[in-house]
């Protein structure tokens, strides 16, 4: 009687305090693996965070809590990666929900540059995709398709000073909405130029860091590869859309200009 009462206990210990990672239902997809990506969706009223970690490095995402899958890239080479979810329990103190491991195993790294991720959705945004097949329809060289998309993002957006101010901590740009309204921030239009290149099959990041020459603060570009060289060269949309009304402007930008400190 007493043993039973032992195993009670314990059973009402794990469902009040919660074994982390055991779950009937992963909160994690890996289905897309194999294309540099996973997947991550939890129902909560709380802040929800993912981790991704790779030997030393972490990136940390918010995540919706509307049980809504959304994906994140493993940029960071092959190898294994641990993702955990973390909830908000209060102030800035959050407790692990669930975390797992996986392996990347790549043939082609520029695979993850592809995929629709978390702030680069473009499967999710079809005027988008519609839009750089109208653009580009013409020519199948990757770096002609690059340039045309790049034209057309100078001479059809404009930057909005204000927005910035008035954006939550959480947000995240979506490519329709910046491709109608034809304004943003640097955010955006990284995201937008990512968008319409991804679904060209053209490896393209977003990288943020800074750029004194080219942006005050904190500033968000593009790196965009070049397969016929085999290398990344970078765009700054943001910038060329500023200036290119007042002085010419190349389309590909100095490497040692940017000081990279993320990269999706």
């Amino acid at each position: 009687m007493k043993k039973n009462i032992m195993v009670l206990l314990i059973i009402c210990f794990i469902a009040i305090f919660g074994a982390e990672t055991v779950y009937a239902d992963s909160s994690f997809d890996t289905e897309k693996l194999d294309k540099g990506v996973v997947g991550a969706a939890y129902k909560s009223n709380s802040k929800l965070k993912i981790q991704i970690t790779y030997e030393k490095k972490s990136y940390t995402y918010n995540l919706n809590g509307e049980g809504k899958k959304e994906f994140f890239p493993l940029q960071m080479g092959n190898g294994s990666y641990k993702i955990s979810l973390y909830q908000n329990t209060s102030g800035s103190s959050y407790k692990l929900i669930e975390s797992i491991k996986v392996d990347l195993k790549l043939d082609d790294q520029n695979l993850v540059y592809l995929s629709s991720t978390q702030n680069i959705n473009w499967e999710l945004n079809p005027k988008t995709i519609e839009k750089a097949v109208e653009l580009t329809k013409g020519t199948d060289n990757l770096e002609e398709k690059a340039k045309i998309l790049w034209n057309f993002m100078l001479k059809n957006n404009e930057y909005d000073s204000k927005k910035l101010e008035t954006l939550p901590a959480t947000y995240l740009p979506v490519p329709d909405v910046t491709l109608e309204e034809k304004t943003g921030i640097c955010y955006d239009f990284s995201s937008l130029y990512a968008s319409m290149l991804r679904s060209e099959g053209i490896p393209a990041k977003l990288v943020k860091g800074y750029a004194p020459d080219y942006a005050t603060g904190y500033h968000a570009w593009n790196e965009v590869y070049d397969k016929s060289k085999k290398e990344w060269f970078i765009i700054d949309s943001t910038y060329d859309i500023q200036v290119y009304s007042k002085k010419s402007v190349e389309m590909k930008k100095k490497t040692e200009d940017f000081k990279k400190v993320y990269e999706y």
